[in-house]
C-alpha cells in the first residue's frame, strides 16, 4: 500500500466516523462479521472485500457499460455492493516534508521529485506506469538525519478533531484499524532497491538504525489512539518482495526486522488485537515464519502470481495463519472457467475461516467488466459474501 493508497484508506475512515452503515448480515454488523471471519468463527455472510482498481479501470470499463457515475474506488464498490473496513487517520511513518517539484516535462514523459525528495520518470498519458526511479535521497548516514529527524518528531500526528472521532469511531459497526507503518519498506523506497542490499551489507548499523528509528515512531505515534480506541486489526505495509524472496536476505530480516514487529505487535496485542497484518506483494514464503514469530498472522494480499500461494501456506501453517485477499487478478485476463477454478481452489480453505477472500491486488485496466461481475456473483455464490450489488 504506497502513500497515495494509505491516504485513501484515511480519507475513508475519517468519512466513515461521520456515519452509520447500518446492520447486516441478519442481526451482525460487518464489524462483528470481520471479527467472527478472522477467528475461525461461523458468519454468513462472509465480509466481502476487495483491493480497488488501477487508475484506468473504471474509465475503460464505461465503454463496456459501467455507468458514468461510478468514478472512483468509493463509488464503484457501492456499485458492485463490496464493503469497506477503514484505517483511522493517524500518522505513525514518515510523513510528506518536501515540496513536490516537476523537474522536466516532455516525449510523454514527466520527470519530478516528490515529496520524500525521491527523484523519479513516469508516463503522463495512457496506463499509470510504475514510476522509472532516477534517484534517492538516503545515500549515508548524512543524508539519513532529516528523514531521522522528521520520523522522530511526533507532533500533529493526530487530525485537530481526533477526540471527536475517536467517540465516533467508539459507536461504529465496520471494522476499524490502526497503521503501524513500514519497518523496512519505506526505507527501501528511500534509498533504492539496490543500495538497500548493498547497505545492508556494507552499513548495517546505519540500516539497523534507520529500522529501529521506524518502529520507535510507530510505536510513540500509536499510543494515544490505541488508549482511545478499540480497534479490530493493525495494518502496515512493505512490499520488499520479488517473485523469488525478500531483497534485504531472509537473515537480515530475521535479526533485525523480527525484532521490531514483535515489539510493535506487543502493543497491538496488550490493547486487544489479535488481527495484524503488513501488506507485502511478492514471494512472502520465506519470510513468514519471521512474520510470525514477529507476531504478524495475516497475510495480505497474498499475492498468486507474485509466487505467495495461500493453499500451500494454509496446508503448511494451518491456523497460525489469517488470509485476506489470494484471489489471482490473472484470471480477469483468462474466462469464467478460469475465474471458477480459483475460485473453487480457494474454496475448501475459506470454508475453514479465517480467510477474507479478495482480488489479490488492483484489479488491472485490461480486465472485463463482465469478466469481473461474474467474479462477484460467483463469490456470493461460492462463499457466501455479503454487500448488495447494484447492477
Amino acid at each position: 500500500m504506497e502513500f497515495e493508497e494509505l491516504e485513501g484508506q484515511r480519507k475513508q475512515g475519517l468519512e466513515a466516523a461521520g456515519k452509520s452503515r447500518g446492520r447486516s448480515g441478519g442481526e451482525m454488523t460487518l464489524r462483528e462479521r470481520f471479527q467472527r471471519a478472522m477467528h475461525y468463527q461461523h458468519v454468513d455472510p462472509l465480509p466481502n472485500f476487495e483491493f480497488g482498481y488501477w487508475d484506468k479501470t473504471l474509465t475503460k470499463w464505461h465503454k463496456q457499460g459501467l455507468p458514468g457515475t461510478v468514478v472512483d474506488e468509493k463509488t464503484a464498490y457501492e456499485y458492485f455492493g463490496i464493503e469497506s473496513s477503514h484505517i483511522a487517520p493517524i500518522d505513525t511513518g514518515l510523513r510528506p516534508f518536501l515540496k513536490p517539484v516537476t523537474l522536466s516535462e516532455k516525449d510523454g514523459k514527466r520527470v519530478y521529485r516528490d515529496e520524500f525528495g525521491i527523484t523519479a520518470e513516469i508516463n503522463i498519458g495512457g496506463d499509470q506506469s510504475i514510476p522509472h526511479f532516477l534517484e534517492f535521497p538516503i545515500k549515508d548516514r548524512k543524508t539519513w538525519e532529516p528523514y531521522k529527524e522528521a520520523l522522530l518528531d511526533q507532533r500533529n500526528r493526530y487530525p485537530e478533531n481526533w477526540s471527536e472521532l475517536a467517540e465516533k469511531y467508539r459507536q461504529r459497526d465496520y471494522p476499524l484499524g490502526i497503521w503501524f507503518g513500514s519497518m523496512i519498506g519505506t526505507a527501501r523506497n528511500l534509498i533504492g532497491f539496490e543500495n538497500i542490499a548493498l547497505m545492508v551489507c556494507e552499513d548495517p548499523e546505519l540500516m539497523e538504525e534507520i529500522v529501529e528509528t521506524f518502529c520507535q515512531c510507530s510505536l510513540n505515534a500509536m499510543e494515544r489512539g490505541l488508549g482511545d480506541v478499540q480497534f479490530d486489526f493493525g495494518a502496515g505495509w512493505e512490499d520488499i518482495c520479488f517473485n523469488s524472496g525478500p531483497i534485504v536476505g531472509v537473515p537480515f530480516f530475521q535479526s533485525v526486522v523480527t525484532p521490531r514487529y514483535k515489539r510493535i505487535t506487543h502493543l497491538l496485542r496488550r490493547h486487544g488485537i489479535d488481527v495484524i497484518f503488513t501488506d507485502c506483494d511478492g514471494n512472502l514464503s520465506h519470510i513468514v515464519p519471521c512474520f510470525l514469530e514477529g507476531g504478524i498472522n495475516t497475510m495480505f494480499p497474498v499475492e498468486v502470481h507474485g509466487g505467495t500461494d495461500p493453499v500451500g501456506l494454509r496446508r503448511k501453517y494451518g491456523k497460525d495463519l489469517l488470509f485476506w485477499g489470494g484471489v489471482d487478478k490473472m484470471i480477469f485476463l483468462k474466462d469464467k472457467t478460469a475465474v471458477d477454478a480459483e475460485l473453487e481452489r480457494l474454496r475448501p480453505h475459506v470454508e475453514e475461516g479465517g480467510f477474507i477472500p479478495t482480488v489479490d491486488h488492483r484489479v488491472q485496466s485490461d480486465a472485463s467488466l463482465d469478466l469481473y461481475k461474474y467474479y462477484l456473483d460467483r463469490k456470493r455464490v461460492l462463499f457466501h459474501v455479503g454487500g448488495d450489488p447494484k447492477y
